[in-house]
């Protein structure tokens, strides 16, 4: 069957050479055509619009026959559809409707999330479900999501940031044991000889830009992987690693695994490189790289084996065409409908690699069994659970997914729930001319968070249940298991409105399904939930707007939650950490009584009374600041010395990390640590730079290539590297695929030696930052790079040692 045409013939779709892809669509009218391509198509870029010629009408072709029923609407009935590389066609521009057949058998309903025995199942499920939510503008609606009321672009902005960054938390006194030989073959403690990553639950481990074993310290810089001797403070070997940025890594005896965002050349542009590092030796040795694509959101690690959670947005494969006028809508409503149709498997689900091959060209990450849709549709995105050993083979068949975006991360030792907030179709509040303000408001007000369960007691991640909860949620802090029952806290209505509200509410497994069975709200009427923290039966909870109220909550009875004490005190906790069964410090800001934020500020809270907590100790930096509420891995507390290592900055003035003592009912600043003065005179560097005098000639006129005017510029330095060579001492090398175009040109130039390769880099200015801190028995140990915002692993690093009772120097490494 076709769309009324003039006879006009579609090409073939352009897919390359999979098997299995069928003919797709061209609409010759007043449209604009947006795909984005391979770098051989676009010549580098990601994103290239392109104007199709004016026509009249247009033709749809498919290889396959469809159903003429009639109706408006996309059915399930009846028998089996196509296979994984079957045949789909478009069916009525207007009124016309397609029915997707599919066998109840072969559907599996599971708590609020559907499971597919085979994949032509799955197809026709993903046919079925997103034909009937494409639009003119592909299936995000051109973009335009409508005004969102005043204060919530900010809050969703706070969210999205949250979830990028809260991939980890809390307590090293909470830390399971790791024991590994050191020379002397005595067996090293966490948490007694030296501190690991906070952590926040026992024994689940989350990935950090760095890691110890009590003798040697595992981090990155410059695009390389670092292995630092304790005991002799040098730099023991490194090894360059897979090019890209927010790089996290576990370790495992002498196993490594590192987790590297990178680029695609095709589908949502992102990548998730995944490399097994071999580290028994000084010099590590990469023995395995798989690329997958998608967006790398956390990982958990549970005797030894990683899961790492991924997020991958397909409708960037498809090749959905634009109206540039109202006139053109139908017509591309119907064209990309027919696009979904005629989709295969290669186009819904992330891809793998091997090696340095783009994953985009490889195989299905997800075998079809192993993917779920939720019931209720929660928006575009499909979240991915892989598990690895860190010091094991990779095994693909060990992934599962779910047909939603993910955002939150949180794990116990035998459950992983990734949770999402539940996505509002804006087609259904009108265009900019109708929009319906009243109605969009309510939706976002009244917005809920699904929750999937997944059993990570075996070596596969298993999709175990599900449920769903009114409102939103801030970070991982806001879910824990105790004792079967997962505790939410949400936050329903807009969060900075008066009529806001937020609840802890707690869930229990019924089957496959996670039933809410009790709950407790009127928690911060009007204010937007800070930090969050639960321990056994008690939760802590913080909410600000002008003040900060602390809520103390009993969750003994999980039917029954109840609110025992609140706090009002100047300021906001943006992290709480429970320091002893009746203590628990609060990292976050300090503000005037008009709720303007003054500084830094940590506080002390007294709740041996659980109905009437107290602030009984402060510690200020004013005009100071920390990231402690967006990277619960920059906090330290060390139990044995009752001390709290935080980095905080002071606007115009400082940058370090503040050493506090937190010890009978007080807080004392014991002293601050800074990476300034090293003792290392800018421009140091192993490898060799270039200057005019290595130039064929220094007029400018002369010149062929981009890079002889870097090389002619003094301000850059211009380096020529050999293989584990980087860097230059206070400058920002950046590494990127920009910089292979400028060796290429550096080799047609004659410039190189060897092996070397082009780096240009720039005077950097930031001020010394300090991001993590580890001790290691008696010395204290500082991570921290030159620039602002999170450390990515391409700046170069420092590690400097201070003893940890006098707080001296006593070494200073650039990595």
């Amino acid at each position: 069957m076709a769309l009324p045409a003039s006879g006009l013939e579609a090409p073939a779709r352009p897919r390359g050479d999979r098997p299995g892809n069928h003919s797709g669509a061209r609409i010759v009218s007043l449209l604009t055509s947006r795909r984005v391509a391979g770098r051989a198509a676009t010549k580098g870029h990601a994103c290239m619009p392109k104007i199709l010629i004016l026509a009249l009408s247009f033709l749809l072709v498919a290889a396959g026959c469809g159903s003429d029923s009639p109706g408006g609407g996309l059915g399930i009935s009846g028998a089996a559809g196509p296979s994984t590389g079957a045949e789909a066609a478009a069916d009525g521009a207007e009124g016309a409707g397609t029915v997707i057949d599919l066998e109840p058998e072969d559907v599996v309903l599971t708590a609020g999330l559907v499971r597919f025995d085979d994949c032509a199942t799955l197809l026709d499920y993903l046919h079925a479900e997103y034909s009937a939510r494409v639009g003119p503008w592909g299936f995000d609606q051109g973009g335009w999501f409508g005004p969102m009321p005043l204060g919530e672009a900010e809050m969703a902005l706070e969210e999205a940031i949250a979830a990028e960054a809260a991939a980890a938390a809390a307590s090293a006194d909470m830390a399971a044991e790791m024991a590994l030989a050191t020379a002397t073959g005595a067996a090293r403690v966490e948490g007694v000889d030296f501190s690991g990553t906070n952590v926040q639950e026992v024994g689940v481990d989350e990935a950090d830009i760095v890691k110890t074993d009590g003798s040697r310290i595992f981090t990155l810089s410059s695009g390389r992987l670092v292995v630092v001797d304790a005991a002799s403070r040098r730099t023991a070997g490194s090894v360059a690693v897979a090019e890209g940025w927010g790089r996290e890594l576990f370790i495992d005896g002498d196993g490594l695994l590192l987790i590297t965002r990178s680029h695609s050349e095709s589908g949502d542009g992102s990548e998730t490189v995944l490399q097994r590092i071999d580290v028994s030796r000084d010099a590590p040795r990469i023995i395995e790289t798989v690329g997958v694509q998608g967006s790398y959101i956390s990982a958990r690690s549970v005797g030894g084996t990683a899961r790492v959670i991924m997020r991958y947005d397909p409708q960037w494969n498809f090749p959905f065409v634009f109206p540039q006028n109202d006139s053109a809508e139908d017509v591309a409503e119907a064209a990309n409908r027919a696009a979904v149709l005629n989709s295969t498997l290669d186009d819904w689900l992330p891809h793998y690699t091997f090696g340095s091959a783009d994953s985009s060209t490889g195989s299905l990450m997800v075998p079809c069994d192993d993917v779920h849709a939720p019931s209720v549709f929660s928006g575009f995105g499909v979240t991915t659970v892989i598990s690895v050993p860190i010091s094991g083979d990779f095994d693909p068949s060990s992934s599962t997914a779910v047909m939603a975006p993910g955002d939150t991360v949180y794990a116990s030792t035998g459950s992983l729930y990734v949770a999402t907030t539940r996505w509002l179709d804006p087609g259904e509040f009108g265009g900019e001319d109708d929009w319906d303000e009243d109605g969009w408001r309510e939706a976002w007000s009244e917005r809920r968070t699904s929750v999937h369960r997944f059993d990570i007691s075996g070596d596969a991640a298993v999709y175990a249940s599900s449920g769903e909860v009114l409102g939103v949620i801030r970070n991982q802090f806001s879910l824990s298991e105790h004792n079967g029952y997962l505790r939410v806290v949400t936050t329903v209505g807009d969060p900075w409105g008066e009529e806001s509200e937020s609840h802890v509410r707690v869930l229990s497994t019924d089957g496959d399904v996670l039933m809410e069975v009790g709950s407790v709200g009127d928690i911060g009427r009007g204010e937007n939930v800070q930090s969050v923290r639960f321990v056994g039966d008690i939760g802590y909870v913080v909410t600000f707007r002008q003040i900060d109220p602390f809520y103390t909550i009993d969750l003994s009875d999980p039917t029954d939650p109840r609110i025992l004490g609140e706090l009002k005190i100047p300021g906001f906790s943006s992290y709480l950490h429970p320091i002893s069964d009746t203590l628990v410090l609060g990292v976050g800001s300090d503000a005037d009584d008009e709720g303007r934020v003054t500084g830094a500020k940590v506080s002390l809270f007294d709740v041996s009374d659980l109905t009437a907590p107290r602030e009984v100790a402060v510690w200020t930096a004013p005009d100071g600041w920390n990231d402690i509420g967006w990277d619960h891995r920059a906090f330290l507390w060390w139990a044995p010395e009752e001390l709290a290592v935080i980095p905080v900055t002071v606007w115009n003035e400082w940058s370090g990390a503040v050493v506090l003592r937190v010890a009978d009912g007080t807080i004392t600043e014991v002293g601050r640590i800074d990476h300034e003065n090293a003792g290392t005179e800018p421009g140091r560097t192993d490898c060799r730079k270039l200057t005019a005098a290595d130039l064929a000639s220094t007029d400018m006129d002369d010149f062929t290539t981009e890079l002889e005017y870097f090389i002619s510029d003094d301000y850059n330095a211009v380096l020529a590297c050999d293989p584990g060579e980087a860097g230059i001492t206070g400058f920002e090398c950046p590494r990127d695929t920009w910089m292979d175009m400028l060796t290429d040109e550096a080799e047609r130039l004659g410039l190189l030696r060897g092996e070397e390769s082009i780096s240009i880099c720039w005077p950097n200015d930031s001020p010394n930052v300090i991001v993590r801190s580890i001790v290691i028995s008696d010395e204290l140990w500082t991570l921290g790079f030159k620039g602002w915002g999170s450390f990515d692993g391409q700046s170069p690093a420092r590690l400097h040692v201070n003893d940890l009772n006098t707080l001296q120097r006593l070494a200073a490494l650039e990595l």
